[in-house]
């Protein structure tokens, strides 16, 4: 059976990720340590490289492990510790792999051993042996993918080092030549040279070959057209082996007491297509190479991919996975809704920017209360169609079980094509669960939060359940806000940061208006960029909550929920915790008799209208499923909204 490093590269070309060392050595680390120790002492910052990379585009991340065999370790006192380097050298990239949620392969960074052979030097062939396999079994342990023996200069080094990998394992071996300017390695090795090892290993020829570090892109061009040739003058052919080019970012210059590479990424980036015409099926960076570097060479792969592939693929190779590409087929008596998820980009984003000036229409839906969602679908494909911005759900309101609001969110944003914003508790969730599903939103595609602390689940239908509230909305925005910054509320790095927006509730008919006002500075100072208001019945309710809070300095969106009959109105004002209607509001319903709904819903477009100037829109919560009604008004709005636009 095929690896899938070697399925892949058959496939597509690859892109490497750049220079470890470049990046320890700007992010702290001492040039007079061992870097291959910080494997041990700082895995953070080795696995925030390995991070970037993979952030970057990368395919392919090598460990931290290229000093790693028992001579070069031995120069810092490390030479019993060959074992520990390479298995968390390993470790530490599988941890950035999984963080940063990409399918990348992990290589194992073998590189020489800075010793010279008998009779010249002091170590033997099995000397040699020893120690790359030394190496290599800590790396099998950590779980590599693969091998990468680089920058090699001597022949025969590299030739023990291959049948070395050889005998541990049949994983793909790459092997690379650090050749000069010159166009041969430091010891004399060419481009026929490596032809003739290749032939010379017969079975235990490498997966692949090529250049890395020595030279910048485009002397390692001109070696790697070398290299094509001479291993097609004895007869091999890209059905046996791949081509690697992975040069330095040019020359180092000295820029005070250091020394720079002063290749830029764009430059870098524009021999990519060189590269692949002239064989090589993996490419990358060495040395002086960084993030922006690999960021700049995944752009002109895909570039060159989307140009040339066309007839093998018709989607460019990507740094991302496919999420919820698979469309949710909803049967109903009016339609079948088989849309694929729109691509959203956060609703609550766009209104605190690009639209302020559009008056915001949301409407509130309840998850069901069973695992069968037509029915909200349908009420979800309902609103679209009469123009909603989005829909706001709901999360276990009246702490009564429903289905989760997460996957209610999914379903209306897969199906329907509306985007959502999830009313998120801290009630059922302790702090990893908080965590786990503000992940799984960002990675689902539901951006926008509202930030509860829940009903307390004594008032709902299981007053035995225990709620959790190890946070409260204020610590959950902070929690968003970590997450934005790419940490966990540990300060462990969560690979690609979120882009979750947020809301946060207000009641500004509160009894104890002092602590509302204090609390909802606490929420804009944690990152609330929207106020979403508990439904108000009259234009004082909030005119004179925010006469003694003063200019609120985010969007405002007032909760409007129709009123349906007095009997309804009898129940919000005395029953449901944060709403308060007015007596003339209540008498209006009396009076209203059975016509109650009609004035219910012509009180609300009233009110909004009052509303108008001091909010940026409006989130209607439909009463008793009276969505004909709801639709009707949403019509109005958006008449109303035409006109003053124009």
């Amino acid at each position: 059976m095929t690896h899938p490093f070697l399925a892949a590269l058959k496939e597509k070309p690859l892109l490497a990720d750049g220079a470890m060392g470049t990046l320890l050595y700007a992010r702290g680390a001492s040039s007079e340590t061992s870097f291959e120790q910080l494997n041990l002492t700082n895995k953070s910052l080795v696995e925030q490289i390995h991070i970037d990379y993979i952030n970057a585009g990368a395919n392919l991340i090598e460990t931290n492990s290229f000093c790693g065999n028992r001579y070069r370790l031995a120069l810092y006192g490390l030479e019993k510790d060959v074992w520990q380097v390479n298995v968390w050298a390993a470790k530490i990239a599988r941890n950035a792999r999984e963080i940063a949620g990409m399918p990348v392969f992990i290589a194992g960074s073998v590189g020489p051993t800075g010793k010279l052979l008998a009779p010249i030097g002091e170590v033997t062939k099995d000397d040699l042996d020893l120690a790359f396999r030394e190496q290599m079994e800590g790396l099998l342990a950590g779980g590599v993918d693969l091998f990468i023996i680089e920058s090699m200069s001597s022949i025969v080094e590299t030739a023990v080092a291959i049948k070395a990998a050889r005998k541990l394992s049949k994983l793909p071996v790459v092997a690379q030549f650090s050749f000069t300017t010159e166009g041969h390695t430091v010891l004399g090795t060419s481009a026929n040279d490596v032809a003739r090892l290749l032939i010379e290993l017969g079975p235990d020829m490498p997966d692949v070959v090529g250049i890395n570090c020595g030279a910048g892109p485009g002397p390692s061009l001109e070696s790697l057209h070398e290299i094509a040739s001479a291993i097609a003058n004895v007869g091999l052919t890209p059905e046996n082996i791949s081509l690697s080019c992975l040069p330095n970012a040019g020359m180092p210059g000295r820029v005070g007491n250091r020394f720079m590479y002063i290749s830029r990424p764009d430059y870098c980036a524009s021999f990519v297509g060189q590269y692949i015409e002239a064989g090589a099926r993996l490419i990358g960076g060495c040395c002086g190479t960084t993030p922006e570097h690999i960021k700049a060479l995944r752009t002109s792969l895909d570039k060159y991919i989307e140009d040339n592939y066309k007839e093998k693929s018709k989607a460019k190779i990507s740094k991302t996975f496919p999420v919820n590409q698979t469309a949710i087929v909803v049967e109903n008596e009016k339609s079948s809704v088989t849309q694929k998820p729109a691509d959203f980009n956060s609703i609550i984003n766009k209104l605190t920017t690009n639209d302020r000036e559009k008056f915001f229409i949301s409407v509130e839906l309840d998850p069901p209360k069973g695992a069968i969602p037509r029915k909200l679908l349908q009420a979800a494909e309902q609103i679209k169609l009469a123009g909603a911005d989005t829909i706001n759900v709901g999360d276990s309101p009246m702490a009564k079980v429903r289905m989760s609001s997460l996957a209610t969110c999914l379903l209306i944003q897969q199906t329907v094509g509306i985007e959502t914003i999830i009313h998120f508790t801290t009630r059922d969730r302790n702090l990893m669960g908080i965590q786990a599903d503000l992940l799984g939103c960002q990675a689902l595609g539901i951006k926008n939060i509202l930030a509860l602390t829940g009903d307390p689940p004594s008032i709902g239908n299981y007053a035995h359940a225990t709620a959790v509230y190890d946070v409260d909305s204020v610590g959950l925005l902070k929690i968003i806000s970590q997450l934005n910054q790419g940490m966990d509320i540990s300060g462990n790095t969560i690979g690609s940061p979120t882009s979750l927006s947020t809301a946060c509730a207000l009641n500004p008919t509160a009894e104890n208006r002092a602590l509302e006002i204090e609390r909802l500075q606490k929420k804009i100072e944690a990152g609330a960029q929207v106020v979403m208001t508990q439904p108000l019945y009259q234009l004082s309710d909030l005119s004179d909550f925010l006469h003694d809070f003063g200019k609120c300095p985010v969007p405002i969106l007032a909760g409007i929920m129709p009123l349906n009959s007095f009997k309804h109105a009898q129940y919000l004002h005395n029953e449901v915790p944060g709403i308060t209607i007015a007596n003339h509001i209540l008498k209006a319903m009396e009076a209203a008799g059975d016509k109650g709904a009609e004035i219910g819903i012509k009180l609300a477009e009233e009110l909004t209208e009052e509303l108008r100037s001091i909010i940026a829109g409006v989130y209607i919560v439909p009463s008793f499923g009276r969505y004909d009604d709801i639709c009707h008004m949403i019509g109005k709005l958006k008449s109303k909204n035409k006109i003053i636009a124009s």
